[in-house]
């Protein structure tokens, strides 16, 4: 019995152990996370690096719809629409370059040579000499731009200009994308330095688009014009040397992606509309009826419409080479509203080479 309760006991004793083993709690041991060390971004501005272009395009404009310069042996039966505006070409220049952040320079000169080698007598091309246009730009702020402009044209009147240009409205891919409004202040000198008259106006320029792809642009140009003298032409003996009129261009334009490949595409251009129509404030004179009775105007306007068919092709990312043949339909030379006629074809053919850098 002894024994039995000896054995009982220590049976108790190894069952008590046993439990307490069982309780024991394991020690919490807590994760320490090391926190990686914070590295600021720094963003490095990119420094400014001037970029622009240089285009070259060489322009031949043959006979507009039957009609030649040359004199014939009576007058009378001579078209005298259009003449010495056949048979020309145009040598075109352009180039552009960003020379600042906010500054930028832009250039177009034109040189027109006549395209008539023969000894026949004709008249003399209108289209003769070098037109040269260069314009700086200044972005003072988003809204607003100043423009100065120097242009001596084929005819040698020189031209200056400056204008303020705002941003009143933009809304890319919109019916309306872009409405600029710009005063202005200019002056033109005749060839002779002699005729001169100075300008205050404001121009407004508006872009937009149309369902099926087209595209179109309305310009407006207000002129005040102050003569140095009475102005040539106007009906009734009138005598003003101070005069309003306003210019409107309107086109319509749509281009049609007749082939396509990652280094060359054929489109073909189609463009119509004013450009321009004249408004003046005075009448003038267009010619002396055989009754004595004298055919005025106040109104006047090229309407014209443009089919152009050119390939471009990338020589590299920054070189491409175009070339092409068209044709421009307009009243080309009688342009007064109440007698505006001879609406004729002349066709035109073009290679040229852009280059950006």
């Amino acid at each position: 019995m002894k024994k039995l309760s000896l054995i009982l006991g220590a049976l108790l004793a190894v069952g008590a152990v046993a439990q307490a083993k069982e309780e024991v709690v394991a020690p919490v041991v807590e994760e320490v996370i090391i926190a990686e060390p914070v590295v600021e971004q720094v963003v490095v501005e990119e420094a400014f690096r001037p970029s622009g272009y240089v285009g070259l395009e060489y322009k031949a404009y043959g006979n507009t719809e039957g009609h030649g310069d040359k004199i014939g042996f009576n007058p009378l039966e001579e078209d005298k629409w259009n003449r010495g505006q056949n048979n020309y070409s145009r040598l075109q220049t352009t180039f552009g370059i960003q020379v600042t952040e906010n500054f930028k320079l832009d250039g177009r000169i034109r040189d027109y040579n006549d395209l008539e080698k023969n000894d026949e007598i004709k008249y003399e091309n209108k289209k003769h000499g070098t037109d040269t246009r260069l314009r700086g730009y200044y972005k003072h702020n988003d809204m607003f731009t100043s423009r100065i402009e120097y242009r001596d044209t084929e005819k040698n009147e020189e031209r200056y200009e400056y204008q303020l240009r705002y941003n009143a409205y933009t809304n890319e891919g919109g019916l309306v994308d872009k409405v600029i409004l710009a005063p202005k202040v200019a002056r033109r000198v005749k060839p002779n330095h002699r005729y001169y008259y100075n300008r205050l106006g404001v121009d407004a320029y508006l872009t937009g688009n149309l369902p099926l792809g087209l595209t179109w642009e309305n310009n407006y140009y207000l002129n005040y014009d102050m003569h140095n003298s009475d102005i040539l032409g106007l009906a009734n003996n009138t005598k003003k040397d101070k005069e309003f009129n306003l210019e409107v261009e309107l086109y319509l334009r749509k281009s049609f992606a007749l082939y396509e490949t990652e280094k060359s595409n054929l489109n073909l251009d189609l463009e119509i509309g004013y450009d321009p129509y004249k408004f003046n404030q005075y009448k003038r004179i267009i010619e002396v009826n055989p009754d004595g009775t004298v055919s005025t105007y106040r109104r006047a306007y090229d309407l014209r419409s443009l089919i152009d068919l050119g390939y471009t092709y990338s020589l590299t990312e920054n070189v491409d080479v175009k070339t092409g043949i068209g044709a421009e339909y307009r009243n080309w030379d009688i342009t007064e509203e109440p007698r505006a006629k001879d609406w004729r074809w002349q066709p035109f053919a073009y290679a040229a080479m852009n280059v950006k850098f």
